[in-house]
């Protein structure tokens, strides 16, 4: 057990770097008698003499006492951090986020996301781990993230804090020569005949089976894949038409042919990103993590719809 405290080795450093009790005290604002008593307790809990006492010239460290102005100069300094650490962390400027993330969702958010928030929190250090919807909605009721960006379908998130970021539209995608292609968007009960090409990601499946359920119609399955990227290309290839959330920013496929893609006519329940914390709604930096989230977000439906107008 520590026997000492950290005013004792104030004390005993000012003297050693002042020279004496009486210059200590002055530099200190504080009694000289509360010096000597603090400097004798210090010396009674260590077992060691720290100053020769001098009438004539006061104080000087004794060779136990050199050695020791070491390891008191180190601690200190390490107390002085841990206050100003503590500090920043009460002014929500420095901390860690554990942050779990979806990994369909990583690709497209994650790195600008966590870029984003360095800039206005440099403080701050993002863990970032990738999972499955699952997982992720175990991790933040286990505490073992802080926070998971996920999708509102897939997993338990019962007893959740929610905060809704962006609701996605299920889109078509199809073959650049598809006799679909051209047209800007399409009725669901206009693919029941053809052949889907099914994206069998951890909830990806049963998201799409109700969208297609809720469109009325049951295609029969030609490709599986759990890599979005790879169902594109089987859909570039001619396997037939899939369904998507996330539209990557080019048409091309990994194998260098092209897809198109189309919006839904039929009315369908969207898929929604949210932040999910434990509890409560977040606090604290967790609380500006949100914000900055929702921010994002509401920044990049903004874009979304300009290249749409565009378009």
């Amino acid at each position: 057990m520590v026997r000492y405290t950290l005013r004792q080795l104030t004390y005993f450093r000012a003297v050693a770097e002042h020279g004496g009790i009486a210059p200590a005290a002055r530099a200190l604002n504080i009694s000289q008698p509360s010096i000597a008593q603090a400097l004798g307790k210090l010396e009674e809990a260590l077992g060691l003499t720290l100053f020769e006492r001098h009438h004539a010239r006061g104080l000087t460290l004794t060779l136990q006492g050199r050695v020791f102005l070491q390891h008191a100069a180190g601690l200190t300094a390490s107390a002085e951090q841990v206050a100003r650490e503590a500090k920043a962390l009460a002014a929500e400027s420095a901390g860690e986020i554990r942050l779990g993330i979806f990994w369909t969702l990583a690709p497209f958010y994650a790195a600008d996301l966590i870029r984003g928030f360095a800039q206005v929190a440099p403080g701050v250090v993002i863990r970032q781990t990738e999972m499955a919807l699952t997982a992720l909605a175990d991790a933040v009721r286990d505490g073992e993230i802080d926070l998971a960006l996920t999708y509102d379908r897939g997993a338990d998130l019962a007893e959740l804090s929610l905060t809704e970021l962006a609701a996605l539209k299920p889109m078509v995608v199809v073959a650049a020569d598809h006799p679909l292609a051209a047209r800007g968007a399409v009725a669901l009960d206009e693919l029941a005949r053809e052949p889907y090409v099914m994206l069998d990601g951890p909830g990806s499946r049963t998201y799409f089976e109700e969208v297609l359920a809720e469109g009325g119609i049951d295609p029969p399955i030609a490709y599986v894949s759990t890599s979005l990227e790879a169902v594109r290309s089987a859909v570039a290839a001619g396997f037939g038409f899939t369904l998507l959330v996330m539209r990557p920013p080019s048409a091309t496929t990994y194998d260098g042919r092209e897809v198109a893609t189309l919006r839904i006519d039929t009315p369908l329940a969207p898929l929604r990103i949210v932040l999910a914390a434990r509890y409560g709604a977040p606090r604290g930096l967790l609380r500006r993590f949100a914000d900055h989230a929702a921010t994002y977000f509401q920044r990049a439906a903004g874009r979304a719809r300009s290249d749409e107008a565009g378009h």
